[in-house]
């Protein structure tokens, strides 16, 4: 009986933590990470308490809640890797999700972490450099299959990608000319791929 209550409590303690991380995790998205754990906690309408209970520092709570988000946006991968869809739907499927994901993370959110938070600054350039990669190896992929045309830079078109993911970091850009992350991602996939792949070969591989 005694262990089980144990088991219980345990169970409900991380549900509770993650439902916390949830919450800490919306509000950075929107509003960074300045706030004070009391305005934080007054945010989020839990109590400061409640908080410390599952958190020592600020610093642990913004590192857990950041895990959290790239474990969300990580799920591009097994879209871009699923060699059962067409060549470019995976490509297209894959990155929408991930610039819907990403979009949410307010530019503000990464400068806070860039000047206040390293261990958790590093955590997001090391998921940066791995979402480069695995599109690295996507277009590789396309070129030795001849989906591409044989002049086609697969580094070159990595590099554009995070160009564009850079610029969806702040979204005032696309508020200014009212364009949604749907129209700008919609918009790249088509200028991207328009006049780089062999002829027949767009829903192949």
């Amino acid at each position: 009986m005694g262990r089980k209550s144990v088991h219980k409590e345990r169970i409900d303690n991380d549900k509770a933590r993650e439902k916390l991380v949830t919450k800490c995790m919306v509000y950075f998205q929107n509003h960074g990470t300045s706030a004070t754990m009391s305005k934080l906690a007054k945010e989020i309408s839990v109590s400061k308490t409640t908080i410390y209970n599952h958190f020592k520092t600020k610093e642990d709570l913004v590192h857990e809640a950041t895990k959290m988000k790239l474990s969300i946006i990580s799920d591009y991968e097994s879209v871009l890797q699923n060699k059962t869809l067409p060549y470019l739907e995976r490509y297209r499927k894959a990155m929408l999700f991930f610039c819907v994901q990403f979009f949410d993370i307010s530019s503000q959110y990464l400068k806070d972490m860039e000047n206040d938070f390293p261990k958790t600054w590093k955590l997001m350039v090391k998921f940066q450099e791995k979402v480069s990669s695995d599109l690295l190896i996507y277009y590789r992929q396309g070129l030795e299959k001849g989906i591409f045309i044989s002049s086609v830079s697969p580094e070159l078109l990595t590099l554009n990608d995070h160009l564009f993911f850079q610029s969806l970091s702040n979204p005032k850009g696309l508020k200014k000319y009212n364009i949604s992350v749907l129209d700008a991602f919609k918009h790249h996939f088509q200028t991207k791929f328009f006049s780089i792949i062999e002829d027949g070969k767009s829903s192949s591989f």
